[in-house]
């Protein structure tokens, strides 16, 4: 490697050719260069790094180029004294300033009277301002006429990273260019060439993985790759990248993924601490682990490597496999872990501390109480069951033992045609219904699916279950069992409701079993209704971290409040006596309506709520210390806490003399 200006100077491009991606800008200005249409006012939009001075100064090169046999050119020679000067940065005809040091009005005054001379020795005079968003709103508006009226063959570039913060009288004034950050796949090939004309051995991993530490950067891959030679000669090993980069290897990022996905917390721990004890910055560990989960989920979510963060064959195959191994439930939490982490980092936490703490939470959900947590757990355990396939039996197995059970005593009128006269003192009624019971022995059964719902309000009925009970018990099992499977759908309207209800609720419920049968779904929605007081009391927690997640300040107003009453589906929350101003805060529709909306996804109850005021300490001892009303003082500390605000001081109040 040769001594002189930096790797990114002496390998700048030079020519349309030589620039690496931005194909959009290349073939725009080719065509305006090749048909004399060149615009007085360019405005180059881009990340640093990207190639916006070099575009200009290629620009400039074809404008002045005096070795081609046409000027302009689109190819310039690079050997003519013009093109000599304007790579060295010594050309009169291009103008390069930096508007971060040059923002003032004096500054652009300067320039525009310098604008008024003619090229000297080419055959456009061009001015290239860097930073240009850093220029002054008063050195703009001095620079604006001559902007929209140059002299003729004059041209400025305007090259900024925050086109937002330009005048838009000025980018009005402008093409703009947008110019794209390169793709790994780019930087490296970049890199790869510079290394092999440099004379440089490097392996193409060592090579990918300061490519992509570059984050888009022409100049800074170029930079590293010179503190490298600097550090290790001519001959560069992947270890060499990874002491001057300070990164993690693959190996570790992988592993620490792995780790977690099989929930080995002590490894976590043990990876951690071999990473401070080599010396490594844990901040930006974390930050690379967040990208390399960041690459896991993208995978696992489009199915293959995309070619934005392809680097080499074995480590996409790498980085396909460990997408498949793990799931995305852990991927997703662990992103949202590592992401708080960085947070509290930011704000003065110990980078160690909060990645073992996003890391071991990662790994053991169970040590989470978070209701995030509780769902990944219930994700490990579907995964589990499906992977033994024994989930869908115990659906079926309860419904099914429920059927039988109720059965013998459903079917038992069904057999004893003959039993008449043993009730015939209580009413004349049995034997009304006996003549359908004997026509349809099958189906009878099969009634007794729908026979169990009101068997067990039919509490008086027990007098006379005893009584048929008995020739009932061998008869069920034979005719019963076999058949609920079979007719279930066929035979449950007309034929048999007559016979079960008259024998398990004696005269009352005889006209009520055709009503029965059209209500069949209502058991579908008693889950959602079947829950108590002390359920939901048990569940009150999870709804409100849920409902402080989306909000911090309703978690903070109903954080004194809790279920006392529940009646059907109207669930009564109240606060303490002293907390009126929560109450009335809470009975606003989106605060209600957010409360319904958390009861519901943590229980499955659709609830109608309603606030009350209630003295705590009576109605639920145990939690009455705890529901205190709330003061000023504490209500502005929650809310400081949930919002990460500041308190601003109040206004000067000038004393009122008495």
């Amino acid at each position: 490697m040769s001594a002189g200006p930096s790797l990114y100077r002496r390998h700048r491009p030079r020519t349309f050719a030589d620039v690496v991606g931005q194909e959009h800008v290349v073939r725009t200005l080719r065509n305006a260069v090749e048909q004399g249409k060149v615009h007085h006012a360019y405005m180059f939009v881009g990340s640093r790094g990207t190639g916006k001075t070099s575009m200009a100064k290629i620009l400039a090169a074809c404008l002045n180029c005096t070795g081609a046999e046409s000027r302009p050119t689109v190819s310039p020679c690079g050997a003519c004294p013009s093109c000599v000067a304007i790579a060295a940065a010594t050309s009169l005809d291009v103008i390069e300033m930096d508007a971060a040091s040059n923002n003032s009005v004096d500054d652009v005054r300067e320039l525009r009277d310098s604008v008024a001379f003619a090229p000297v020795s080419g055959g456009a005079k061009v001015y290239i301002l860097d930073e240009a968003h850093m220029l002054t709103t008063q050195a703009w508006n001095a620079f604006l006429k001559t902007l929209e009226e140059p002299p003729p063959n004059t041209i400025f570039v305007l090259a900024t990273t925050e086109a937002d913060k330009v005048l838009p009288t000025v980018a009005d004034r402008c093409h703009r260019f947008d110019f794209q950050r390169p793709t790994v796949e780019q930087l490296a090939g970049v890199v790869g060439r510079v290394a092999a004309q440099e004379g440089i051995t490097i392996p193409a991993d060592a090579v990918a993985l300061l490519a992509r530490h570059a984050t888009g950067s022409f100049r800074d891959a170029l930079g590293t790759l010179e503190q490298l030679v600097t550090y290790s000669g001519a001959e560069i090993t992947l270890d060499d990248v990874l002491a001057v980069l300070g990164v993690a290897a693959d190996d570790q990022l992988f592993g620490t993924l792995d780790a977690v996905a099989s929930h080995d917390a002590a490894g976590v721990l043990r990876a951690i601490a071999a990473l401070s004890d080599g010396g490594r910055d844990l901040q930006h560990y974390s930050r690379q682990l967040e990208g390399h989960v960041r690459e896991v989920m993208v995978v696992q979510t489009l199915g293959t490597v995309p070619r934005e963060i392809a680097i080499t064959p074995d480590r996409d195959a790498r980085l396909l496999d460990q997408a498949q191994r793990v799931t995305p439930g852990d991927v997703v939490r662990l992103l949202d872990l590592l992401a708080t982490a960085l947070r509290a980092v930011r704000d003065g936490a110990d980078a160690r501390t909060q990645l073992e703490l996003a890391l071991v939470k990662a790994a053991t959900p169970q040590v989470d109480a978070t209701t995030r947590a509780l769902m990944a757990r219930i994700e490990r355990l579907e995964a589990r069951l499906a992977s033994g396939a024994p989930a869908p039996a115990p659906v079926p197995t309860p419904a099914a033992a429920a059927v039988p059970v109720p059965a013998p005593a459903a079917a038992a009128p069904a057999p004893p045609a003959p039993a008449p006269p043993a009730p015939a003192p209580p009413a004349p009624a049995p034997p009304a219904p006996a003549p359908p019971a004997p026509a349809p022995p099958a189906p009878a059964p099969v009634q007794s699916a729908p026979a169990a719902t009101p068997a067990p309000p039919a509490a008086p009925a027990p007098p006379a279950t005893p009584v048929d009970s008995p020739p009932a018990a061998p008869a069920a099992p034979t005719g019963a069992a076999p058949s609920p499977p079979a007719e279930a759908p066929a035979a449950a309207p007309a034929p048999v409701p007559p016979a079960p209800v008259a024998s398990a609720a004696a005269p009352a419920p005889v006209p009520d079993p055709p009503a029965p049968p059209p209500p069949a779904p209502e058991p579908v929605a008693a889950p959602g209704g079947s829950m108590d007081l002390d359920g939901v009391k048990d569940l009150w927690p999870a709804v409100l971290e849920t409902i402080s997640e989306q909000s911090g300040l309703l978690g903070a107003v109903l954080g004194g409040a809790v279920p006392v009453e529940l009646h059907g589906e109207e669930l009564v929350v109240a606060f303490d006596e002293g907390n009126a101003f929560m109450r009335k805060k809470a009975e606003d529709k989106p605060n209600r309506d957010a409360l319904v909306e958390a009861i519901r996804s943590i229980t499955g109850m659709r609830a109608r709520v309603t606030f009350d005021l209630r003295d705590l300490s009576e109605v639920v001892p145990e939690i009455g210390a705890a529901a205190q009303p709330i003061g000023e003082d504490e209500l502005l500390a929650r809310l400081k806490s949930a919002f990460d605000a500041e308190e601003e001081p109040a206004p000067d109040q000038t004393p009122t003399e008495s």
